[in-house]
């Protein structure tokens, strides 16, 4: 059984390379990727081009040309390196607010539209300006995504085998990227889910049943049935993931790619068939078409908090580690190794804690 480290390490692994190689193929069909590639088991170079999203109220959104190299992120887990980076410095869980001053603290404004996207930059200057954190995400762009879930998988570690308070705290974080009780967006559920789902994975019994019984927990009725359908799919499918590409590509045509309860059904999906190997579940991801890269972290995170980094390709750790060393972009050039150290002792910390707790109620009794 891999210890609790090997788990926290494998987390961190599987999460950044899940989204350094699903990043190249994000957006295009199944059927793209195939032509392209053949079967992507790999992560490619990318050059970046220049763009510019149009807005009709503030800056427009710039996306600067740059390149990157095998093993290089995106978005979504700059944020996610925010989290780890508030977690660490704070030795312990962290709240919003604890986030929001790490994202003004660590966060340089000349690098939006490199990693960082430049919606991100909406969220740093409202933080910037005085906006409470706990508010900033009602004004955030793109609500109902699922870049709230993006960054959340340590909030799951922090809070090991403690999916409850995991969900909680991911309820509390989410909110500097999204807005709860608003009619059709359950991307705060999902960020619920997936935290809570990292905080089963790490316990010693935990199986893939239990994982998502736990992530379906966190979420309302409507998400809820749309998942259970992608779940259906899995268990009609006769073991094989490809089948379920065209089920969801006939589906969610012509919606956006990254609507978070179409990410998590298909993760949990791919989880279901693949089994607690953060490998297979990663690859699988990555050739599904559409939010890949979005697929592959949210699976191969929940993978590896089952069997830790023995689960994930030793040379894929190597191509991540490296890039770090010289990425100029990224928010924490901290190495995956460490940051996974820095997280154990956040887990620990959390965990003595609790045993401060339970002694005083003891007490008591």
């Amino acid at each position: 059984m891999a210890s609790l480290f090997d788990r926290i390490y494998g987390i961190e692994a599987a999460g950044a390379i899940g989204n350094a190689m699903g990043d190249a193929p994000e957006g295009l069909s199944w059927q793209q990727i195939e032509e392209k590639w053949g079967f992507l088991d790999r992560m490619v170079p990318q050059e970046k081009q220049d763009r510019v999203r149009k807005q009709h109220w503030g800056p427009d959104l710039v996306y600067k040309a740059h390149h990157r190299p095998p093993g290089m992120t995106e978005d979504g887990h700059e944020r996610h390196r925010l989290v780890t980076l508030a977690i660490i410095e704070k030795g312990g869980r962290i709240t919003v607010e604890d986030l929001g001053r790490t994202w003004i603290r660590a966060i340089d404004p000349a690098k939006f539209g490199y990693l960082l996207g430049p919606q991100d930059q909406v969220i740093y200057y409202s933080l910037k300006a005085g906006v409470p954190p706990w508010e900033v995400g009602r004004y955030a762009a793109w609500p109902g995504f699922i870049g709230t879930t993006k960054m959340i998988a340590p909030i799951g570690v922090v809070n090991a085998c403690n999916p409850a308070q995991a969900a909680l705290d991911a309820y509390d974080l989410g909110r500097i990227k999204d807005v709860r009780g608003v009619p059709g967006n359950y991307a705060l559920e999902v960020c619920a889910g997936v935290a809570a789902g990292v905080a089963e994975g790490l316990k010693p019994d935990s199986t893939v049943a239990k994982v998502i019984d736990v992530v379906l927990g966190q979420l309302s009725p409507v998400p809820r049935q749309e998942v259970e359908m992608g779940l259906r799919w899995a268990s009609e499918s006769h073991g094989d993931w490809r089948a379920l590409r065209p089920l969801y590509a006939d589906y969610y045509k012509g919606r956006p790619i990254s609507n978070a309860v179409e990410v998590l059904s298909g993760a949990l999906a791919v989880l279901t068939l693949t089994g607690p190997d953060p490998k297979e579940a990663i690859l699988a991801c990555v050739n599904f078409g559409r939010d890949t890269d979005c697929k592959a972290y949210v699976a191969g995170c929940l993978a590896a908090s089952m069997v830790g980094v023995a689960g994930v390709p030793a040379e894929w750790i190597n191509v991540v580690e490296e890039e770090l060393k010289t990425d100029t972009y990224t928010v924490s050039n901290l190495s995956l190794k460490a940051t996974a150290e820095g997280l154990y002792k956040a887990a620990l910390h959390t965990l003595a804690e609790a045993r401060s707790q339970v002694a005083a109620i003891e007490t008591l009794l």
